[in-house]
Order: structure tokens, then C-alpha cells, then sequence
């Protein structure tokens, strides 16, 4: 039987129902026909400078990254960044957006600014990853091509590096 590494610790935000729960509108329909469909999670890298978290927002329809914020910690000031971000290209109209039960997404601030600015939240059912899967291959694409076999030595550096990728779309491909 594999046991975990010493010291290892996947990265979880999940720390249980601290908020407003929203049910999973999305259920794992993501054609985005209609209603503007997009997604967000957080993802860990782990480098020799320590850890830096990605969290993007995927939208559906045109397989792009809308928006992304890259932080050194996966907290609320890391989603509002990306939230502003997000707010400044909204589509038109209502949107779905589909997220995971982490702690940040539960937060009140959090539900409000979605709220305020026409988004309906869809919440994936908790350790169903599935539910959530378009913007997990997105993970798993910007691993692949931009992170395996490489390593920064400062946040700053990987940073850019990773702004850079994010916007050329080097994690179009994902389908």
C-alpha cells in the first residue's frame, strides 16, 4: 500500500460548510449553450522558492482562460484579484460559474461580489472531481506544457513566466 511522503500535504482548501453552499447547476454539462458557462479552482506548484497557487476562471465555450490571479497564498485576497479581473471581462448577461467547496468560495464577500455582478453559482459536489473536470484538464494542461522538468528560483520570475503562458494560451488544446 503507497503511503504519503513525510512532510506531504496535497494542497485541500476545503474546510467544510463555513458558508453558503450552492447546488451543482453545472452537473458536469459543460457545452456552455445559452447561459454563459465558466469555471475556477485553485492548483499548487510546488518550486524551490516554496509554493505558488494559480486560480483561474476557464470559460467553456471558447476553452480560454478569462482571467487568472498567481499568488504565493490560495486565500481571499488571491480570489478577489482574480474576481476583479473576471468583473472586467464578463460576458454579457447572466453567467454560471462553476467552482469547488473551498473555504474561499463559501465566503460571504465572495457570494456577494458573484451576486452583485449577474454570476450564479454552481458548487461540485464534494470529492467528485469530476464535477469540476473542464477546469482540472486545464491544470493538468499547464502542468504538461509549462511546469514538468522546470523549476524558478523566484516568485516574481515564475510569475511572469506563468502570465505569459496564461494569456498566449498555451492551454487551448484542452477539449
Amino acid at each position: 500500500r503507497h503511503t504519503p511522503r513525510e512532510g506531504y500535504h496535497r494542497y485541500n482548501s476545503y474546510k467544510g460548510d463555513v458558508g453558503q453552499s450552492f447546488d451543482n447547476i453545472v452537473g458536469r454539462d459543460f457545452k456552455a449553450d445559452g447561459l454563459a458557462e465558466i469555471g475556477t479552482d485553485v492548483t499548487e506548484f510546488k518550486l524551490s522558492f516554496g509554493k505558488a497557487y494559480l486560480a483561474p476562471v476557464y470559460d467553456f465555450a471558447s476553452k480560454e482562460i478569462v482571467a487568472h490571479s498567481i499568488s504565493m497564498h490560495p486565500n481571499l485576497a488571491q480570489q478577489q484579484e482574480m474576481l476583479q479581473i473576471l468583473m472586467d471581462s464578463k460576458p454579457k448577461g447572466p453567467a454560471d460559474l462553476a467552482l469547488g467547496h473551498g473555504l474561499q468560495y463559501q465566503h460571504e464577500t465572495y457570494i456577494r461580489t458573484l451576486a452583485d455582478n449577474g454570476f450564479i453559482q454552481s458548487m461540485s459536489r464534494k470529492g467528485k472531481l469530476l464535477d469540476n473536470s473542464a477546469t482540472e484538464q486545464v491544470f493538468g494542461h499547464i502542468k504538461d506544457e509549462f511546469f514538468r522538468g522546470q523549476d524558478w528560483q523566484t516568485f516574481e520570475s515564475f510569475k511572469a513566466d506563468l502570465d505569459a503562458t496564461s494569456r498566449t494560451g498555451t492551454h487551448k488544446d484542452a477539449k
